[in-house]
């Protein structure tokens, strides 16, 4: 019994390295590029590394950085913003190992590449907001908390990617493990843009609870939150009440 124990410890303090080395690969998906044609192309270099994306709208005095999701394609939403957002120049600009973008992702280097992207879209427009889907919110909420931003959107956002951790690898001791934290929740108190929240009614991937936890930080900043019904976490940017909504927001 003894020995069937100690086999079993080890088993699990084995699984515990493998996930802790291997953490990065189970939290970043990076998608390859698509063809993309018709749209300004646009690059960054940061820290030796080379971000390659797109400015939709290019030339307007109002400009939108959007933060993609895990396993997003960014440049599939040129066709949204540019029929959705028609008066701001939206930039897409994949993170680092996204895309054609070089580099491998992480926490400190997403908020390192995301101001001095901001840092070098401001000067060419007379107000910046963002925008962040899912894993994009942690981004778009640390830039928010660290620069003068008049527009913070969050679509299915959640207080730290910890908790969100949590309810998937519960068998684990997560806030020991984890490295990239995102902790949004933390950083809502430094925020002063006006925010919208949007969350999809059957989010499979950011449970509720984690969106909730996270609006709740807010006061006067939070404008408005919005739970779209029937959606989910890749359609809601499909639903009328969404599109609607941010309509209103960047209005």
């Amino acid at each position: 019994m003894k020995n069937t124990m100690v086999k079993i410890v080890l088993f699990y303090i084995g699984l515990c390295l493998i996930l802790f080395i291997t953490q990065r690969k189970f939290l970043y998906f990076p998608q390859p590029a698509t063809a993309v044609s018709g749209v300004t192309e646009i690059q960054f270099n940061t820290d030796g590394e080379q971000l390659n994306g797109w400015v939709v709208n290019e030339g307007r005095a109002k400009a939108l950085i959007y933060y993609g999701g895990n396993a997003e394609s960014i440049e599939n939403n040129i066709a949204f913003f540019e029929a959705v957002l028609p008066d701001y120049s939206v930039y897409l600009i994949p993170y680092r190992g996204y895309g054609n973008s070089t580099g491998d992702p992480s926490e400190a280097h997403l908020y390192q590449d995301a101001l001095h992207i901001f840092d070098r879209v401001k000067v060419n427009h007379q107000q910046i907001s963002l925008m962040g889907w899912s894993l994009g919110s942690g981004v778009a909420t640390y830039v928010a908390a660290n620069r003068q931003v008049e527009k913070l959107i969050l679509v299915t956002p959640y207080d730290s990617i910890v908790n969100v951790a949590k309810s998937v690898y519960w068998m684990f001791p997560v806030s020991l493990l984890i490295k990239d934290k995102f902790q949004s929740i933390k950083r809502v108190k430094n925020i002063s843009a006006k925010t919208y929240i949007f969350i999809a009614e059957n989010d499979g991937v950011i449970p509720r609870a984690r969106s909730e936890q996270l609006i709740a930080q807010f006061t006067d900043q939070l404008i408005d939150s919005t739970l779209v019904r029937g959606a989910s976490h890749n359609d809601i940017s499909q639903y009328p009440e969404y599109i609607a909504g941010l309509k209103r927001a960047l209005d």
